[in-house]
């Protein structure tokens, strides 16, 4: 039976102060709810909790819960079995789940993410950790960066569900830079992230290159009863060695390389923009980098972001189309 996490505490709260205490009245589980754990939780709420912990078959947990009228409170009898899986962690491995599951948050809106976190809550929820422990971790705060749902996103669930059970999609697309809406059936080979958005990429029907779709393009996907055809020569890990971005261009790879102002460059030291770079050399107070892609539009508006702290020594291509961007922009001012 699914349990929310809510109610997975409090049987879990439960569980554990019953183990700790000889007698415990229901006023006392109020308070460690609300104080610990900052859950709003009545009388009817806990009596019903501890019913169904000892008898709901769905549940399973057959707690052997007793009540003594003297005292008018629950208590467990000597020697009690573990009534939940036990789950032992280190504090750095109970860290970094809760860094996980926080860092999961910004992605919150998504339906399957949402149950993801969750489901690492109750792991967290789970664990045997002293109190102060448990204090130490509430005080983490984690701010990742924030931005708007984005349109496609509801399509998450089908698309992984697609994955699954092997079927092949079909869908309209229309571009950003037309009005023409085109239909696809497709075979899926990735769900990738770039720059907080998600592209699905696959073989459409017919083809026999690889085509990728921007999720918030895509209009009145389905779920076909057709088989994915069998990929062979698509390796998702070396597909994107080259590139920079979610674009794949035609074209040869070439040794690119960037000179940098110092502090713009340890910048680039401490978060790398691109798995291949390397640092060529430091003198004169420049860092000097080297790249090997495919240069493309993605990347010259990367070289853009950077502004003046950042000079392109090769190849004399790319250096020449960045003046000539910029020089076209001074035209708009």
């Amino acid at each position: 039976m699914p349990v929310n996490k809510n109610a997975f505490t409090r049987y879990r709260v439960i569980d554990s102060t019953l183990r700790l205490h000889k007698f415990v009245k229901t006023k006392f589980l109020i308070e460690i709810f609300q104080d610990r754990y900052d859950l709003n939780v009545g009388a009817t709420t806990i009596n019903k909790d501890i019913r169904d912990m000892v008898n709901d078959s769905r549940l399973g947990f057959y707690a052997p819960i007793e009540k003594c009228s003297k005292e008018k409170a629950y208590y467990y009898p000597d020697n009690v079995d573990e009534i939940f899986p036990s789950i032992e962690l280190q504090e750095d491995e109970l860290n970094a789940l809760i860094f996980y599951t926080k860092t999961l948050s910004h992605y919150k809106d998504i339906g399957i993410f949402k149950n993801f976190t969750n489901a690492i809550d109750k792991v967290v929820d789970a664990v045997k950790i002293e109190e102060s422990q448990k204090k130490t971790s509430n005080r983490i705060t984690i701010q990742p960066e924030n931005f708007p749902k984005f349109l496609g996103s509801d399509l998450i669930p089908e698309i992984i569900s697609g994955f699954d059970t092997n079927r092949k999609f079909n869908f309209d697309y229309k571009k950003h830079n037309s009005e023409e809406i085109k239909n696809h059936t497709l075979t899926p080979i990735l769900l990738k992230e770039y720059d907080h958005l998600w592209y699905l990429i696959g073989k459409i029907e017919g083809k026999s290159f690889v085509t990728i779709f921007a999720l918030d393009r895509i209009l009145n996907f389905k779920l076909t009863d057709i088989k994915c055809d069998e990929i062979t020569d698509f390796d998702a890990k070396k597909y994107f060695n080259h590139a920079f971005g979610i674009a794949v261009p035609e074209g040869e790879v070439e040794n690119i390389v960037l000179q940098f102002d110092s502090w713009r460059g340890k910048y680039l030291i401490s978060s790398p923009i691109h798995k291949s770079q390397q640092l060529l050399k430091e003198e004169n107070g420049k860092l000097i980098f080297t790249f090997k892609l495919i240069p493309f539009h993605e990347l010259y508006s990367k070289i853009l972001s950077y502004g003046s702290s950042v000079r392109v020594l090769e190849p004399e291509s790319l250096r020449l189309k960045i003046k000539e961007i910029l020089n076209n922009t001074l035209k708009n001012y």
